[in-house]
């Protein structure tokens, strides 16, 4: 399998767009938070809200693969593209949303913040997923736990046949 091959997986694309999501999220946050003014109220009431949309797609991230992918795959993928979303809010959308760039204390400060948010959001989601057993694992047991029933007890003609 070439690199390009790899890039190119069918499932990527919905990948590379929640990885869109987070770092549009954070930019919309940082230039409303720039306009409104960094140090007032609405401009902190702006960076809250911009925490909820970056926790309200990591947590549909969790969804979307919990339902889609098994555990084991969704561990390796939605992690990095959590830590490349991370790194692209914290060292790239300063710049573009013309702000105060952090100094060196508040950028480590910031990583782990952002990371932690996003990975504890999108576990938050495939919760709620396996709790829902709409998982992949939730529905092979559900397919197991049906087949046994029906080889257990055995249909209603062949009782009546028998009567």
């Amino acid at each position: 399998m070439t690199l390009l091959s790899r890039l190119l997986m069918p499932h990527w694309p919905s990948i590379y767009g929640f990885a869109l999501g987070l770092i549009a999220a954070n930019l919309g946050g940082r230039i409303a938070s720039n306009v409104w003014g960094e140090g007032t109220a609405v401009g902190d009431l702006v960076g809250v809200y911009t925490f909820g949309a970056m926790a309200a797609v990591a947590v549909a991230a969790g969804i979307w693969w919990g339902v889609r992918r098994r555990r084991q795959e969704i561990t390796g993928e939605l992690l990095v593209i959590f830590l490349i979303a991370t790194l692209f809010a914290v060292l790239i959308n300063p710049l573009i949303a013309r702000v105060d760039y952090p100094d060196l204390q508040g950028v480590f400060s910031q990583i782990p913040i952002y990371f932690a948010l996003l990975a504890v959001s999108g576990w938050v989601g495939f919760l709620i997923v396996m709790a829902l057993g709409v998982d992949r694992y939730g529905r092979e047991l559900k397919a197991t736990r049906i087949a046994f029933e029906r080889k257990a007890s055995p249909s209603r003609k062949a009782a009546a046949a028998k009567a």
